[in-house]
């Protein structure tokens, strides 16, 4: 077992860096968050890719959030099936694009540029956690990331972001 942190990418699917063993093919079974009995038990394929090229977007998203990878290798992780409980669930059922992912890395420089007592606000506010020098890594549909110095902190929204601007009111408090 090897404990792993991941990032979703803009189709929905995790990206890790993986250890070369953990390329092979085998079954692979992926606990979210630690096994316990309410985790969700998640059967994927690792597929690899390199970190440069087209898919340095991967490996760079992943570092944003997480720093220097402690492997080599990278892979996007795709859901096979997922078990909660008794329930099955198709993979693909779990995986959402982001449909802002565009206006992403503006919104993430403009919020870190410009904004940055707005994101300690909005984190105090909705998620009870006082950062001192946050940095926005990630925006989506349903929330923005915030890279603390002790990890990510997610801060939902509540209602879906569908444009620049309603992210942009949200963290201004408009």
């Amino acid at each position: 077992m090897k404990d792993v942190s991941y990032v979703i990418d803009h189709q929905g699917f995790l990206v890790i860096p993986a250890m070369v063993a953990m390329l092979q093919p085998c079954d692979t079974v992926m606990y979210i968050p630690q096994y316990c009995d309410d985790c969700i038990e998640m059967h994927v394929s690792l597929l690899e890719f390199k970190e440069e090229g087209e898919d340095a977007q991967h490996a760079d998203r992943w570092q944003a959030y997480h720093g220097l990878s402690p492997d080599v290798y990278w892979a996007r992780v795709e859901i096979d099936a997922a078990r909660f409980h008794e329930a099955f669930i198709d993979g693909e059922q779990l995986r959402r694009e982001n449909s802002i992912f565009k206006l992403e890395p503006a919104l993430c420089k403009d919020l870190n540029e410009n904004y940055v007592e707005h994101v300690k606000e909005i984190c105090t506010l909705h998620t009870n956690v006082a950062i001192s020098e946050p940095v926005v890594v990630g925006v989506d549909p349903m929330g923005i990331d915030v890279r603390a110095s002790f990890g990510i902190v997610r801060v939902p929204t509540p209602s879906p972001f569908a444009s620049s601007e309603e992210v942009m009111a949200f963290v201004s408090g408009r």
